[in-house]
């Protein structure tokens, strides 16, 4: 599998678990400068849309920020497997958000291509946004990796990701980024729950455990980041930063403290509910990749693919959620977000 097109879980799953990074659109609104945009029409691009529902939030709250703009192009951008009839349905749905109750004509377009190549024209864009996305890598770990080599990669493709946007957005128009970085609030705890989990699982379904350690992620150090940016300063100009670290919505004390057991228990469970879901939204692809059918008890029709993969996310999500409670409960699930907002020179 190429990193590069992993997508999120489709069917309304990411939709419905990705309060977390919702959370973090809310808060990065609030601390961005104001638009200096003041034409009549303007075009933005979510580079990483999933589903559409984190866009279709920062868009209209953008939007809302601009008294004097009567039209928008809104691009929704995604690798090529995302789940695009989805990302149509949530956009329909929400037709009244985008447009502001009608105020405002907009226009959408859909942009099926890995956000590591350019797939815009040159120019095209006003004010573009990157949100808990980056931090996925172009192309997918092996067991020889090791923490340097993954770091010069995420270097190179900030620097390919930023070039590419420095083609497609116009002069002293924006690039916003929020990405998940090195820091105490991580998903780290969901990557050993999920090592556990498919240990747990190993003899039923035979995907390697240890590919838990191997999501193609890296949560790159603010001296890397920074690194990457100097690296094209000749097209960016860093003109805000902020450091943004978000628990798990669902996280609340009574997780660690309760005025009973009942009400303790019932605070854990929420967290622990709300975490497989927004875990495996993001990474379940990866794991029924794993996954192989050809050798699965002679299995090999679609049908019965398809029914091998159903059953694997609901063994794997049950187990998650046997494990989790019982050594990672307490832990501090979420992302130390980086901010930055980028102007393109």
């Amino acid at each position: 599998m190429k990193a590069d097109n992993v997508s999120m879980q489709g069917g309304g799953y990411y939709n419905e678990n990705s309060n977390l990074q919702g959370q973090a659109i809310d808060k990065s609104l609030e601390l961005l400068r104001p638009s200096g945009h003041q034409g009549l029409s303007i075009i933005l691009a979510d580079y990483g849309s999933s589903e559409g529902k984190n866009s279709v939030q920062l868009f209209s709250q953008y939007l809302k920020t601009l008294p004097s703009v009567t039209s928008a192009t809104l691009v929704f951008n995604d690798t090529p497997s995302n789940d695009f009839s989805s990302l149509t349905l949530t956009i329909h749905q929400n037709w009244d958000t985008l447009s502001l109750g009608g105020s405002i004509s907009i226009n959408t377009l859909l942009s099926p291509r890995s956000y590591f190549e350019q797939v815009l024209p040159d120019g095209f864009v006003d004010a573009g946004f990157n949100f808990t996305a980056l931090h996925w890598l172009r192309n997918m770990p092996d067991a020889s990796s090791t923490s340097s080599s993954l770091s010069a990669a995420a270097h190179e493709d900030f620097v390919t990701f930023l070039s590419a946007r420095h083609k497609e957005i116009r002069q002293h128009g924006t690039m916003t980024i929020c990405i998940p970085s090195d820091g105490e609030i991580s998903v780290l705890p969901t990557f050993r729950c999920f090592e556990a989990s498919l240990r747990n699982l190993y003899d039923k379904y035979q995907v390697d455990p240890t590919i838990a350690r191997r999501l193609p992620m890296y949560f790159r150090t603010l001296d890397e980041i920074l690194t990457s940016i100097a690296a094209v300063d000749t097209n960016w100009s860093l003109k805000s930063r902020h450091n943004l670290p978000l628990m798990h919505t669902s996280w609340s004390p009574e997780v660690i403290e309760a005025s009973s057991e009942e009400a303790r228990m019932a605070g854990r469970k929420r967290y622990t509910d709300a975490v497989a879901g927004f875990a495996l939204a993001a990474c379940s692809q990866v794991f029924i990749d794993g996954l192989k059918p050809q050798g699965y008890q002679g299995e090999s029709s679609e049908d019965e693919v398809i029914r091998l993969k159903e059953r694997f996310m609901t063994d794997l999500t049950f187990a998650f959620k046997e494990e989790f409670p019982c050594t990672h409960c307490t832990d501090k699930v979420g992302f130390t977000y980086t901010l930055l907002q980028l102007e393109r020179l």
